[in-house]
């Protein structure tokens, strides 16, 4: 065994520039893609909601222009620094504006009286009012960007939905027709091709109590205002088209193009299907795929792709890359959080063959009960990695950071148990990108998550995936998913 500690990565912002933090990143440099042909020059911004929800966002939106100052009396700067505002002098150097053309406000009567429907019709009689609201948005002589759909208190309540920005997702509730309240949004969104945002009342008024749906007694913790500010214009700069941050790279490296795969359950619950988040570069961009059913399982009880699927979708996801780059990359890096069976190395193998693609690495990462213990109050520092073997290292992508100077989890940090399969290169290379990809999440801008985005994404993915008929739209940009 062997003990060691990764350097934070670092990422890419505006004019090459880089830093290890999202937020003063933007602030410094500004988005990675700012000036440049395609970004977003602004940001129309559309609302849904009742009037509490509309007049509260409008208030929110005002105080976002002008910045938000930082927590107060703390000495964690870093971790709480200010929002310098949502103008085009702020770090998206865009701006972002919600007018009243851009705004659908649903009549109190109207929700008033779905409340005295069949309760068993509740779910699909929401979803059909939201639906209608962003269709009449996205059918207008104009549309925006992307779509705010505030939530009223009655309806979080009635259909126990979570929000997009939630670190532990809890399902929906499931609606008569089958279909998941949130799937069934992002599905419109989809066959819009307009993009949208959840949220609920706490994100201009942080003193409403919405209790936890697994402890009825407790409430869920709200973050202060500026931390709030950042993480929505984050995601909404990404979904508008913009590309805030990429991961920065050695122009000496090979090219690589990483891919999540997850499994998930069919509406049915018959068999499982399989989803695919591929981020074809550095740069972030990426394609979702649809895989193949996944019908088999292992000795272990784990589901596998068969040799065909795998060959199928890996094959799927060359071809987009080669689409997107008009050549294919030098390495392939494919995550799952189950080791890869002979069958889909099988499959796998063949479609990188077939490219003429030298490097693939396969690994499977996912949480473990190992820990490590450090001196004082702190877990070990993130980054911290303890190489088991040749192909098996525990990486610990939660932990205390040094540029926040605190741990920011509320329990102990689970570290991530990384199994090389057939490598190309070392696991400790694996592992800093590994670390290096848990900031690619464009919902949160603390670059201390868990997950790779490789994992995250496909997982997202999967709980819509699962509810999209044969002859739907599906987007493949993460946008719609997230």
């Amino acid at each position: 065994m062997k003990l060691s500690h990764l350097p934070e990565p670092e990422l890419e912002f505006g004019q090459a520039h880089r830093h290890i933090d999202i937020r003063f990143g933007l602030m410094d440099y500004g988005p990675l893609d700012a000036g440049q042909t395609g970004a977003p020059t602004a940001v129309r911004v559309g609302l849904i909601g009742d009037t509490e929800t509309v007049e509260g966002t409008q208030r929110w939106f005002a105080r976002c222009a002008a910045g938000i100052d930082g927590k107060a009396d703390t000495r964690l700067t870093n971790l709480y620094p200010p929002f310098p505002g949502s103008t085009a002098e702020g770090p998206f150097r865009v701006a972002f504006t919600c007018d009243e053309q851009d705004i659908r406000t649903i009549p109190a009567r109207v929700l008033t009286k779905l409340k005295n429907t069949n309760p068993l019709d509740l779910a699909d009689r929401y979803s059909d009012l939201f639906v209608a609201e962003l269709r009449a948005l996205a059918e207008g002589n104009t549309r925006p960007n992307v779509v705010l759909i505030g939530l009223p208190l009655e309806v979080i309540a009635a259909l126990n939905v979570t929000t997009d920005d939630e670190e532990e997702v809890l399902e929906s509730a499931a609606l008569p027709s089958g279909v998941d309240f949130r799937a069934r949004l992002k599905i419109a969104a989809m066959e819009f091709g307009l993009p949208i945002q959840l949220f609920w009342p706490t994100l201009y008024d942080p003193t409403i109590k919405i209790p936890r749906k697994t402890k009825t007694d407790s409430f869920r913790e709200v973050q202060e205002d500026a931390t709030r500010a950042w993480n929505l214009f984050t995601a909404l700069y990404y979904k508008a088209g913009g590309l805030p941050w990429r991961l920065a790279r050695d122009s000496r490296q090979m090219r690589s193009c990483f891919v999540g795969i997850s499994f998930h359950e069919s509406q049915s619950g018959a068999y499982l299907d399989t989803s695919t988040a591929q981020m074809f570069d550095e740069r972030g961009e990426g394609m979702i795929l649809r895989g193949g059913r996944a019908a088999k399982l292992s000795d272990d009880r784990r589901p596998y792709m068969t040799e065909a699927h795998a060959h199928d979708l890996l094959s799927r996801s060359m071809q987009a890359y080669y689409d997107q780059h008009s050549q294919y990359p030098a390495r392939v890096v494919l995550h799952k959080t189950s080791p890869f069976h002979r069958e889909e190395m099988a499959g796998f193998d063949a479609a990188v063959e077939e490219c003429r693609i030298d490097n693939l690495d396969c690994m499977a990462v996912a949480p473990c009960a190992f820990r490590l213990f450090r001196d004082g109050q702190f877990p070990p520092l993130r980054g911290t990695l303890l190489r088991l073997d040749r192909d098996r290292a525990v990486l610990y992508s939660r932990g205390g950071v040094d540029f926040f100077k605190t741990y920011t989890g509320m329990y102990i940090p689970k570290p991530l148990m990384i199994r090389s399969q057939a490598p190309s290169q070392p696991v400790t290379h694996n592992a800093a990108e590994i670390l290096a990809l848990s900031k690619m999440n464009w919902n949160n801008t603390q670059f201390d998550n868990r997950d790779p985005i490789t994992i995250a994404a496909s997982r997202k993915v999967g709980k819509i995936l699962k509810y999209v008929g044969e002859n739907d739209r599906v987007q493949t940009r993460y946008s719609f998913f997230m």
